[in-house]
Order: structure tokens, then sequence, then C-alpha cells
């Protein structure tokens, strides 16, 4: 009698399994239909075991390659959290200071940098230029230098003093790429090799060569005028420390999973790059190193996006983790991209349904069409619209 009781449950729980992946399966396609996305790879981890991988759509429209698990991405601003991972190996060493001067690591600082800090660097919150304020004295060419970057650097102005606010800055990751090399005395690409991908199993991971031939590479995309067009991303930058690496879903949950023990990091220092960065002024931030921190009814969430429409998002508390890559792209304000950190967040709510929104039931239908007549008459003597316009002194 257990047996078959055993069996039951077993298979109860296994249609259980199939109907939330089909529903999943459902919600990414109706998304990558409404925001036309070529193609997407998508990786569930629990407890950093993958539950969930898949593929959808195409890598290469001319092609017609199908995306699958092992589709490599380019994932743009989410190098940033492993930059800031080699940042904190180095901390963990002694070899680099959280709160020493960048001056220490670097040559030939302008004055205006003399206030910086690794701390700033980590958290953007160094003053260094904005996204369209960044290398502006930099002529672009298809090979761009460690040293054109930073002498481009060096000239920006600060827009404010370090520490005073924050604002989102590639040219402090870059700067933080630049740390990793002079402190290690190993170039950026070869440090991420030896220090975390390798540890980690990252099999599939790369810095950014436009000339390397990467297997199972996926095009980029992006829409124009209203039609999906190619991105063209053919610039080689030496030290790309702030958007380079190249990955796949797979290998990220190899990451997650070397984030959850301490293959890589510490817990102590997972801690410090997750705690909210907190300005002059006292006002703490939602950003640590490197990662973006949120909260959505009562779960704890560390995550970090791309330009190129690739997200990852973790749940800390609950031991989930939804990631996200696509091969539709921003370029640039008439390109707008995709939002996959509300993908990634609505795919989590199949896992964890107290995450979605439920709304409150209406216990007393009568009382709320009384109140809504009150509050939609424009003109009446109590309705509630016309005391708005009075208690605000508009007619």
């Amino acid at each position: 009698m257990r047996t078959r009781y055993a069996f039951i449950t077993l298979l109860i729980l296994s249609f259980i399994s199939i109907a939330r992946a089909d529903q999943v399966d459902d919600y990414i396609r109706q998304a990558m239909k409404k925001s036309r996305i070529p193609g997407l790879a998508l990786a569930v981890v629990k407890e950093g075991k993958v539950i969930k991988a898949q593929g959808y759509g195409v890598a290469n429209l001319e092609t017609e390659t199908p995306v699958t698990p092992e589709t490599v991405f380019e994932l743009a601003s989410i190098t940033k959290s492993f930059t800031a991972t080699g940042i904190m190996l180095l901390v963990e060493e002694g070899k680099v200071g959280l709160d020493e001067k960048i001056s220490k690591y670097l040559e030939k600082t302008p004055d205006s940098w003399k206030n910086i800090t690794v701390r700033h660097l980590l958290t953007h919150t160094s003053g260094l230029p904005t996204l369209d304020k960044n290398f502006q004295s930099l002529v672009w060419t298809l090979n761009v230098s460690t040293a054109e970057m930073y002498a481009a650097a060096r000239k920006d102005p600060l827009g404010f003093a370090p520490g005073e606010r924050w604002d989102y800055s590639d040219e402090g990751y870059f700067l933080l790429g630049m740390i990793i090399e002079n402190v290690s005395r190993q170039r950026y690409a070869n440090f991420l090799a030896e220090r975390i991908f390798q540890p980690a199993g990252m099999t599939n991971s790369s810095v950014l060569n436009q000339l390397k031939v990467i297997k199972n590479r996926a095009r980029g995309y992006t829409i124009l005028n209203n039609n999906v067009v190619n991105i063209r991303r053919d610039i080689q930058v030496e030290l790309p420390s702030h958007y380079g690496i190249m990955s796949t879903v797979l290998d990220l949950a190899k990451w997650d999973a070397a984030l959850r023990s301490e293959k890589i990091l510490k817990q102590s220092s997972l801690k410090l790059m997750w705690t909210p960065v907190k300005l002059n002024n006292g006002k703490g931030h939602p950003y640590g190193f490197g990662w973006e921190l949120d909260e959505r009814r009562g779960h704890a969430i560390v995550g970090h996006g791309g330009i190129t429409g690739t997200e990852i998002t973790r749940f800390i508390n609950d031991g989930l983790t939804v990631i996200v890559l696509t091969n539709l792209g921003s370029w640039g304000k008439s390109t707008p991209g995709i939002n996959s950190w509300g993908i990634t967040t609505k795919v989590a709510e199949f896992y964890l349904p107290d995450l979605a929104y439920h709304p409150i039931p209406d216990r007393d239908p009568q009382l709320t069409g009384v109140v809504r007549k009150l509050f939609e008459q424009p003109n009446g003597t109590f309705g509630i619209k016309s005391c708005l316009r009075r208690s605000s002194g508009r007619s």
C-alpha cells in the first residue's frame, strides 16, 4: 500500500513539474513575441542545481540556428559582477584595499581623482562620467588599446565629488580592470580564466575577442525603425572589464553554484558585495559591488543586467536563481532594449508563488460600487474628484 501511495505522490509531483514547465515555456514565448526577441536561453537554478535549462528561438536569423542552453551570448554589464569579484579576490589576499585611493594602483592619475577610492569605483559613486559622457576624447577605431582608453578617461571631468551620489559609470569598471591587471600582473582575461572560470568549471566562458571564432555564438540584434537589424559590434577593446564576458546560461549556473559555496569567494566577501552603498549624506542606494540590490514581497534579490538583453537574478534567501540571455540588445537611445529583469522575475513567480502580485478579493462589492460612483462624479457636490480639484486650487 505504501508503495502505491509513494508512486501516486511521485506521479502528482511529476505532473505539477511538467505543468509549471509548460507555463514557463508559454510565458517565455509570449514575451519573445511581444518584444520581438530572436533568441533566448533560460536557466533556473535551485540551491546550485539546474532544474530547467531551455533554448528558444534562433541564435542567428540568417542561418536559423536554434538557441540551446549551450549558446554563447555577450553578457555586457553582467561582466561588472565578475570584475568586482576579481577585486574582492585581491582584497582577500591583502593586495587591494577597498578604502585606498585608486592612485595607489594606477599611474599618472589626475588631481581630480585624488579622493576616489576603490570602493567608490565598485559602487558607482566616484563621480566619474556616466555612459553618455565617458571617454569623450577617445577616437574609436577597430582596435582600442588600454592606454588610449586610460588617456581619454584622465581627461574626462568629474560630475560630482566622490561619494556625493550614485551614478552608473562604465569608466569606473574599466579602471577596476586596470587595477586587477596592475596588481595581479596578469591580463584581465587570464586572471578571470585562472581565478574564476576554471575553479567554477565555466568551460564556455571567455573575455570578448572579436577575432576569435567562438563555437555556438549568438549573433546580436536590435530594433531600428521598427525592424530587427544586426548590431555592429566589431570594435576590439583591449580591456573590456566593464562589458566584455561571453558565456552561456549553463556556465552562469555554475557561477551561481560557486557563489553559494566558498569555491571562489568567502561568504563574508559576498556579504560586503551585497551591502547597499552609503553616500556621504548617510543615505543608502540599492547597489553593492557589481550587483544591483532589490527586495520584492519579502524576497531579497541581487542581480545584474546587460544592454544586450541579459540578466541574472538571484533570490538569495530562497536558493533560487533565474538566468536569461537574449540576442536582442540596445544600441543607443534610438534602439531601446528589453526588460530582461522583468522576464527573470516573472519566471521566478512560477517557482515562488508569493512573489507574484495577487489582488485582494472584494469582500463588499456593494460598498465598492458606492465608492466608485462617488469617485467618478466629475461635478458632483460630494464627488471625490471635485474635492481633489478644490483642495489643489484647480478648476
